[in-house]
């Protein structure tokens, strides 16, 4: 991913409900600091508005 084209951001796992700071961009969200999604195993995320 690469920096100009992402931005930070928090979105809610849809899973477990965990709020993640995260990365936006747009091949996709990923939590910041983590390449294996939310620590509840899942890797589908709301952004937060």
């Amino acid at each position: 991913m690469e920096a100009q084209s992402r931005r930070k951001g928090a979105a809610r796992c849809t899973d477990c409900g965990r709020a993640l700071a995260v990365w936006v961009s747009s091949d996709g969200i990923r939590p910041i600091g983590s390449t294996d999604g939310c620590p509840c195993g899942s890797t589908s995320f709301r952004v937060f508005s």
